[in-house]
């Protein structure tokens, strides 16, 4: 039996900026694997060459990309413990009684092949496989009873002496340890004895190597180092409190420090060497204290399997973070270390921080409540900008330094060689003057605005900066304590919207949107420079040795010799205007950050740029059918609505695509991983995308075709080149047929249309019969109207004849009997008797007869519309119809013009006239 020599390590306090290192964690991100659908337990962890991350389960095995999770069930009755990703092809697996091999078909499908079966030569009894490994590729799978070595599906079982705990690969060789018997290695299928202690064999949960010698990891009896077959025991900070909480996992980190998984207190990680020592728990960020396994991935980052979720710790960063997760420090604002105290300014006060990095006090002491707005050190003397005002600072003791309020940085100014203190406030601009141990306030007349942002320049004019305003520059008139406007730039003399100040290499420079420019004493006036739009916009400048550093509201941008960072994981966690970094030692930049602070560490980051190779395609499916299809595909042209799922396994990152078809134009970079295709048209189509994290690039293309619709295939060509031939033939028989049933319709034709012609010429000719019958009786009538003229023109004549004759007979009747000779008596009377012989009405019955005969036809359309007319109104109106003036027609009724006038109104009321219508218009038209 070995014994056991204590190995003490020589301790030493380590410097104070290693207090900072123990508050500081790298970045955490949670998968609350319950929360998502899964078991809340996870047990094993690895990785494929494409990056993608498998985790064992519950009764699953989950798979990551980045962007996407999905699960791969494998036994429902059983948990998983544990897996082995050989390639993204084949991942073993171990449960509950079963081991097997998950074999991928293509997007995340897999085969289940079950390596031990039923058969019970192989496992006798119900064994929990933990551990799996590959040796000279051969898969090992251990459980706590046997070792199943696969060799070529044949599988050898090799006992366990007593019962093994765990088994571990160093290099190409596997380790075994036993509860009772102790450690061993595996040679062939023989297992040779390392290492054995009655008193340490149940202890031990892990074995590896450090340097040359092998390291026995222990449960609740810490770190012991094998040299020369006895196990040394390691001392180390906190050494007791890692006992306390019971390591249950281990894995030795790329960069030689061990990472220990405890029960009941999170994750150590332990650098021998160097004696420092990390704790990360559930206080400080964990989902739970309990870690069942670590695996540290291609980007050299941390992935635990807790009890509860698994957490992502993000190890290769250059930055580190202390969250205020329970309020006591608040939004940082500043930070600065003087002899070896460091101080924290922030919205809720001065904080100072424990000397001692191991204290069980090792917390943060307020100093002074309020708003710190900034802290800075000069000539080895701490100034601490507070709302109430200015204070100097000297170990934990505060004294203000005179009366404004509202302090928001400090400046030194010489003036005949003697040193004075500027600082910018609410109200304008304070000079502080040394007097003793007292400093003495002058607040300085000439401008009362709140500036931020002062600097002095090299002939000593102080700046003040006005971001959304300008630059002014001013002298100091000392004697009077006034400032003197020298120059007033305006915000139109730059380009932004807003600008920022610094001093560089004692420099003015003034950066807005992404030009700087600098300031020329001589022409008083400043040069432009491009900055570029990768360094932020209207960044405040700082240099730190021989980096610049670019800070503006959403971005902190660090340039070296050798490249330029963005520090990108910090977009959503600045505080709006506090442009600023402190520098905490060589190696360590404070950056302020929303509830709490971040720190830029320097040379802490390898690089990634082989950690993955290309962009994997992760599927690509129908929209319609969700039918997946793998590259080169030729792919039904129902099926062309696609999507295309893509990603980049790189979880340290902030990865962004761009994609493109064909030869279109690249669309927009974007964190998107999929990429939708809607009504592609048949024909070969490549996609290309690119995903881009730094400065890194990475690309892939993806080909495949969409077949044309079944109507535009060559078979359906050749189909419709044949329907047509026979459409033609078909067309040219039935065009035949046709012809002949035209031709002789057209016979028919013609002659019904030669028949219907003679028929139309007797239909004409019998019309032009009929109208020279027409054109003939509207001769006649036209020649009885005339002669009804003329006989009414002659009634005339006649009546007026009459009326003469009448007049003479009166006046031989009264030359008769007025004549006293009555021998000429006899005379008078032949005279009388032939005027009377004359006197005759039978014209005007004649007439009347004739007349009454010519106008029947008009009658009696007059008395069938308006029975209700004598005789004597059809004739008035045949008189009215001939346009005759009353006058004309008084005699022709044997009636006065007068009674004509009567005859006329009762008439137009009996056709039912308006005093409007015209009697002889109306008569005429009738």
């Amino acid at each position: 039996m070995n014994r056991i020599y204590p190995l003490f390590f020589l301790f030493q306090f380590l410097s104070f900026s290693q207090t900072i290192e123990n508050k500081i964690l790298p970045e955490i991100t949670h998968y609350d694997t319950k929360s998502m659908g899964f078991g809340a337990q996870s047990w094993d962890i690895g990785q494929d060459e494409d990056g993608n991350i498998y985790i064992a389960n519950e009764n699953k095995v989950l798979i990551f990309d980045g962007s996407e999770w999905n699960s791969v069930a494998t036994n429902n009755a059983m948990v998983n413990r544990s897996l082995f990703v050989k390639n993204n092809d084949s991942i073993y697996f171990g449960a509950d009684g079963y081991f097997g091999l998950l074999n991928n078909k293509g997007y995340n499908t897999y085969d289940i092949s079950l390596l031990n079966g039923d058969d019970k030569n192989v496992s006798e009894s119900i064994e929990e496989c933990w551990r799996i490994h590959e040796i000279n590729n051969e898969a090992i799978f251990q459980t706590f009873s046997n070792l199943y070595i696969n060799q070529g599906n044949i599988i050898t079982k090799i006992p366990a002496p007593c019962c093994f705990k765990w088994s571990y690969k160093i290099d190409n060789d596997l380790y075994v340890n036993d509860s009772k018997h102790g450690v061993f290695k595996l040679s062939g299928t023989s297992l040779l004895p390392i290492y054995n202690n009655t008193a340490l064999n149940p202890n031990i949960i892990g074995v590896t190597n450090i340097g040359d010698n092998l390291l026995l990891i222990t449960d609740t009896k810490g770190l012991y180092k094998l040299d020369n077959g006895e196990a040394v025991p390691i001392d180390f900070p906190f050494s007791q409190e890692v006992k306390k909480a019971q390591i249950f996992s281990f894995l030795k980190l790329q960069d030689g420090r061990v990472a220990l998984g405890t029960v009941s207190n999170g994750l150590y990680i332990l650098d021998i060497d160097n004696q420092k020592i990390e704790n990360i728990n559930k206080l400080k960020g964990l989902q739970n204290n309990t870690v069942l396994s670590i695996f540290q991935d291609g980007e050299h980052n941390l992935w635990l399997a807790l009890d509860y979720g698994v957490d992502y710790l993000k190890l290769n960063s250059s930055l580190k973070y202390f969250y205020d997760y329970y309020g006591k420090l608040g939004t940082t604002y500043a930070a600065i270390k003087n002899r070896d105290y460091y101080y924290v300014g922030t919205n809720q006060g001065l904080y100072y921080l424990n000397r001692d990095p191991y204290a069980e006090t090792n917390d943060f002491e307020l100093l002074l409540n309020g708003q710190v707005w900034n802290i800075a050190s000069i000539n080895n003397e701490v100034f601490v900008g507070h709302d109430t005002g200015a204070y100097t600072l000297n170990d934990k003791v505060l004294k203000k330094m005179g009366f404004s309020n509202g302090a928001w940085d400090f400046r030194n100014f010489t003036y005949r060689n003697q040193e004075f203190i500027l600082s910018p406030n609410y109200n304008g601009v304070s000079l502080y003057e040394k007097i003793g141990d007292n400093y003495k306030e002058y607040q300085l007349k000439g401008f009362n605005k709140s500036v931020r942002y002062l600097e002095v320049d090299k002939e000593n004019y102080i700046w003040l900066a006005l971001r959304s305003e300008g630059l002014l520059k001013f002298r100091l008139d000392f004697n009077s304590k006034t400032l003197v406007q020298e120059a007033f730039f305006p915000l139109s003399d730059f380009e932004g919207t807003v600008l920022s100040m610094s001093k560089v290499d004692n420099e003015i420079i003034i950066s807005s949107a992404f030009n700087s420019y600098t300031y020329s004493s001589k022409n008083n006036s400043f040069s432009k420079k491009p900055l570029g739009d990768n360094k932020g916009y209207s960044p405040r400048i700082l240099k730190k040795n021989n980096e610049i550093w670019y800070l503006d509201n959403t971005n902190v941008v660090v340039e070296n010799d050798d490249e330029v960072i963005n520090l990108q994981e910090l977009q959503d966690q600045l505080v709006p205007d506090v442009l600023n970094a402190f520098t905490i030692d060589d190696k360590h930049e404070l950056i302020p950050i929303y509830n709490g602070f971040s720190v830029y560490v320097r040379d802490n980051i390898t690089s990634i740029k082989d950690a993955t190779n290309n962009v994997l395609i992760r599927d690509f499916v129908s929209v319609n059918s969700n039918v997946s299809y793998s590259e080169k595909s030729e792919i039904p042209f129902q099926d062309n609505d696609l999507k295309i799922k893509y990603s980049l396994p790189i979880f340290g990152k902030k990865v962004t695509y761009q994609s493109k078809v064909n030869d279109q134009e690249w669309n927009n970079w974007t964190t998107s991983t999929e990429h939708t295709f809607y009504n592609l048209k048949e024909g070969d189509y490549t996609f290309y995308v690119k995903a881009k994290y730094d400065d890194v690039l990475k690309e892939s293309a993806f080909s495949f075709t969409i077949k044309p619709p079944i109507y535009r295939t060559k078979f359906a060509y050749a189909l419709y080149v044949l329907l047509i031939a026979g459409i033609v033939l078909l067309a040219n028989s039935v065009n035949r047929y046709k012809m002949k049933k035209q031709e002789i319709k057209l016979l028919k034709q013609k002659e019904e249309k030669l028949k219907k012609q003679e028929e139309e010429y007797k239909a004409q000719r019998l019309e032009q019969e009929r109208k020279i019958i027409e054109l003939k009786n509207s001769k006649l009538e036209d020649e009885i109207k005339a002669k009804s003229r003329e006989l009414t023109q002659i009634a005339y004549v006649n009546l007026n004849k009459n009326k003469i004759l009448k007049k003479i007979r009166d006046r031989i009747v009264k030359i008769q009997e007025s004549s006293k000779n009555r021998s000429q008596d006899r005379n008078y009377t032949d005279l009388k008797r032939l005027v009377e012989y004359y006197i005759t009405d039978k014209e005007s019955k004649l007439f009347k007869i004739n007349f009454d005969k010519s106008h029947q036809d008009f009658y009696e359309r007059l008395s069938k519309q308006y029975p209700s007319l004598t005789s004597k109104d059809l004739r008035l109106c045949a008189y009215l119809k001939m346009n005759l003036s009353s006058k004309e027609i008084a005699p022709l009724l044997g009636i006065s013009p007068q009674s004509v006038d009567v005859n006329r109104h009762k008439l137009r009321k009996k056709l039912n006239l308006g005093s409007d219508d015209n009697l002889t218009h109306f008569l005429v038209s009738f």
